[in-house]
């Protein structure tokens, strides 16, 4: 756990808590008090978000290389290669097929981990968004190529390999790997964080 992930506790602890009082104001009827509490929760809550927007604005994009982990708790994904592929068996594909070949582990000592907000893609320099190619994939699952579903658990210390397929125009150039997640709360709120509000995502470059 980073800082400022101990910072956004600490902050949603606190305004959590202040908003229990300014209730509890109202209950009691002092109007005023309650309003004056509000108004300095709205003004925190403005510099919070002027410092989260600050953040996200001024940090550069991250770059991750292949086989290297990108580990959020002890839950890790590891992109291990990325295979360019015009067909599947007996399916083509409209552009060029991109097999990317994930790794998905745990650092855990005894908690079995599993990822069910993931979301997985890739983005090219015009940061066009690709998603996995349903025909793609149902022709890796076809073959036995598939490996386990992304969202499969995982035992501690334990690890398996998931294949994903994507249908990428054959002008897509500078293709990057991003896993984010489906979610807003909390990592859209979360200082310094790759998935939060308008920081550009951390991206694993699979093709120049």
């Amino acid at each position: 756990m980073s800082l400022f992930d101990l910072l956004f506790l600490a902050c949603f602890g606190a305004a959590i808590i202040t908003v229990g009082s300014i209730l509890y104001l109202c209950f009691r009827g002092s109007f005023r008090a309650a309003g004056k509490t509000l108004l300095g929760l709205m003004m925190f809550a403005a510099a919070y978000v002027l410092v989260l927007v600050g953040f996200s604005l001024a940090e550069p994009r991250r770059e991750v290389s292949v086989g290297v982990p990108q580990c959020f708790d002890d839950w890790c994904i590891t992109v291990e290669q990325a295979a360019p592929l015009d067909t599947i068996g007996a399916t083509r594909a409209n552009g060029t097929f991109y097999v990317v070949t994930l790794r998905v582990s745990s650092r855990a000592k005894r908690v079995t981990q599993r990822e069910n907000d993931i979301d997985v893609y890739l983005l090219d320099d015009l940061k066009r968004r690709f998603e996995p190619s349903p025909s793609g994939q149902q022709a890796l699952t076809q073959a036995g190529l598939a490996g386990e579903p992304l969202t499969s658990t995982v035992a501690p210390g334990e690890s398996f390999e998931s294949r994903l397929a994507f249908d990428v125009p054959r002008d897509a150039h500078h293709l990057g790997l991003v896993k984010a997640s489906h979610g807003w709360f909390p990592v859209r709120l979360i200082i310094g964080e790759a998935g939060s509000w308008l920081h550009q995502p951390t991206v694993v470059p699979i093709r120049g």
